[in-house]
């Protein structure tokens, strides 16, 4: 009887914990969506979804994908990442690393003929060292492109070779974040496997991490084909209404700088993010070293690895974190290698609170969460 007592007990407690368990996870869900449902009402439409231990704990939904039919969001949307695709052109990079195809320390000359720079290297390209002027700031100028033509990464680089700028400053001397260098590395893993980087990083990156539903954007292909798309728009004060980027004056540029991708490009759902995640940290793609290098800062650039932000706090450790910006889109992804932790957060309205603001108050939300347990 004694021992029919004791097991009895040891049940109860555990079923006693068990809905403990629950009702804090219930509490923790209704914290985030409660948050984010504020942000919503200042005008934030997207996708939220957070993760611990490779569970998906929370995602949430907020708004339209496409506004002029009213179209909800939902988990498998896609969105364009804006920079947070500069990671996934930093892990090709490394994949070619470890095949042999070339070194961080290779330099870009040797590899693109006639480009006008001799001292710049892969890894200056990678840690934003380059020196390089911006390429949107030179595509923006009439006096160097005919808006009326589409640019591709190979313009770049032949406007480069033409116009040869001065670099703002001798390669490997400072930190400046800059969009010319992932371009440039995006033509170098096309250039080396021989593939466009559209195929190489679907074969290499988006097949074997499982993200079914990832593509990197083509200027001839056609969004409708995807039928689950979250369009760009932003706001146009004037008619107090949201409007289609592509009609937005502020926004021109997307109409001849679309073709560009390796600093942006890469369409991706959270459910994606969430296994790229995944298979970054289980080492399906590159090698733990290779991990290691694009997790590792320099004294160069001491926030930033490889396609990533990099920023230790005593709360949390090791914040791996990198947001996005471009026509129509804001996004923001923190992931936290030591508790295994990440928050993606992905607008289509260009909400201007998607970071600094909306990040941290679902961070503050998580921290104090993790603080109970």
């Amino acid at each position: 009887m004694k021992n029919q007592s004791l097991k009895n007990r040891t049940v109860g407690l555990l079923l006693f914990f068990g809905l403990l368990s629950l009702i804090v996870r219930g509490q923790f869900i209704k914290k985030i969506d409660s948050m984010a449902l504020v942000h919503h009402n200042k005008g934030f439409n997207g996708n939220v979804l957070f993760s611990s231990n490779d569970s998906i704990v929370f995602t949430g939904n907020y708004g339209y994908s496409d506004f002029s039919n009213k179209k909800a969001l939902n988990d498998s949307t896609i969105f364009e990442l804006a920079s947070v695709s500069k990671q996934f052109t930093a892990l090709a990079i490394v994949q070619l690393k470890e095949k042999g195809l070339l070194e961080y320390s290779t330099k870009v000359s040797e590899i693109i003929n006639n480009f006008p720079y001799d001292n710049i290297t892969i890894e200056h390209l990678l840690r934003h060292q380059s020196g390089l002027p911006d390429y949107q700031d030179i595509f923006y100028n009439k006096k160097y492109w005919k808006r009326n033509k589409i640019a591709y990464n190979q313009d770049v680089i032949d406007v480069l070779v033409k116009l040869k700028l001065d670099l703002v400053f001798k390669p490997g001397s400072q930190y400046d974040y800059n969009n010319t260098g992932y371009v440039i590395l995006a033509s170098i893993i096309e250039k080396l496997s021989g593939q466009s980087f559209k195929s190489y990083v679907h074969k290499n990156i988006f097949e074997p991490s499982g993200m079914s539903t990832a593509y990197v954007y083509g200027i001839s292909e056609n969004h409708q084909t995807h039928l689950n798309i979250a369009k760009g728009y932003t706001y146009n004060d004037r008619q107090d209404k949201y409007q289609k980027v592509e009609n937005d004056k502020r926004h021109r540029h997307i109409h001849w700088m679309n073709g560009i991708v390796g600093d942006r490009g890469i369409y991706a759902s959270i459910l994606d993010l969430e296994k790229w995640k995944k298979a970054l940290r289980y080492n399906k793609l590159i090698t733990e070293e290779g991990k290691s290098d694009m997790l590792t800062v320099d004294t160069i650039s001491s926030k930033y690895g490889f396609g990533f932000a990099i920023y230790e706090t005593e709360s949390k450790g090791r914040w791996v974190y990198h947001n996005g910006s471009w026509s129509g889109y804001k996004t923001s992804a923190i992931y936290l290698p030591e508790s295994n932790e990440y928050l993606i957060i992905l607008s289509n309205n260009r909400y201007k609170e998607t970071y600094n603001k909306l990040e941290e108050d679902l961070y503050h939300i998580i921290l104090k969460n993790t603080k109970r347990n």
